[in-house]
């Protein structure tokens, strides 16, 4: 069997939320996918459900505003970067 084959179970909650709790802002779709799956692969009412659509709504934030707690940077004004054109000869 292949690892392409193999069937992976649902991760237990410690391992759900390490890779959950890992997730930046440019992997949250991709991790978002993983974990929708999980919650497909279970009944509607299996207790875990609701963690796992915490989860999910965490990601779609995460992947939608960025990195929570971060906001404008405060650092000084830069110079202006235009360049002046050169002079006609």
């Amino acid at each position: 069997m292949t690892v392409l084959e193999h069937i992976y179970g649902i991760p237990s909650d410690d391992e759900l939320a390490m890779l959950v709790g890992a997730a930046v802002p440019h992997f949250a779709l991709q991790i978002r996918a993983r974990v929708a799956e999980y919650a497909d692969a279970l009944p509607a009412d299996h207790p875990r459900q609701a963690e796992l659509t915490r989860h999910l709504a965490r990601l779609d934030e995460l992947a939608d505003d960025g990195q929570p707690g971060t906001g404008p940077v405060d650092l000084p004004p830069r110079a202006s970067l235009t360049l002046t054109p050169p002079a006609a000869h």
